[in-house]
């Protein structure tokens, strides 16, 4: 299950994570889904998605394809760059591709990126996305890292000394 999180990361990055699940059934807004469908199934922690969205709208619960989220936000269950996520948690959240170059996207973007009781997390330095704070897991950004590139076939990240 670990593996399988870490693999999705850098697609998580784009769309963020927090809210109420969406449909497993439900088209990509109208266009076939014929795209990536890839299922993640985050446990969000108690009281997420928070009562009310902060000043800038992150936290506001949403639903696929619903257009709740006023601009620049955007729901993490809506496709993005031709992946949809199911299984995640639906609020309007805000993401920003770094620069390149980029070592942390999050300092990058400024301290008042996310607004107030909201965390900005940084995903392997591509990106920049906002979690209510309610909604971090652990009280933590989730800490992405991208496959194993070994040569043993094996997808975990953690190299296997005997085979990587």
């Amino acid at each position: 299950m670990r593996s399988a999180l870490i693999r999705l990361a850098a697609l998580l990055a784009c769309t963020g994570a927090a809210g109420c699940s969406s449909g497993g059934s439900k088209p990509m807004c109208g266009a076939p889904r014929d795209a990536g469908v890839i299922e993640v199934g985050l446990e969000a922690p108690p009281g997420c998605p928070p009562p009310a969205a902060n000043e800038m709208g992150i936290g506001q619960a949403c639903t696929m394809c619903g257009n709740e989220c006023k601009s620049p936000l955007r729901c993490t269950c809506d496709p993005y760059l031709g992946v949809q996520l199911e299984g995640v948690p639906c609020v309007c959240t805000k993401v920003q591709p770094a620069p390149t170059g980029s070592t942390d996207p999050c300092k990058d973007v400024g301290a008042g990126f996310c607004g107030s009781s909201a965390t900005c997390c940084n995903v392997i330095n591509i990106a920049a996305y906002c979690v209510p704070d309610v909604c971090l897991i652990g009280g933590q950004c989730i800490v992405f890292a991208p496959p194993d590139a070994g040569t043993d076939g094996d997808t975990d990240v953690a190299p296997d000394a005997a085979t990587d």
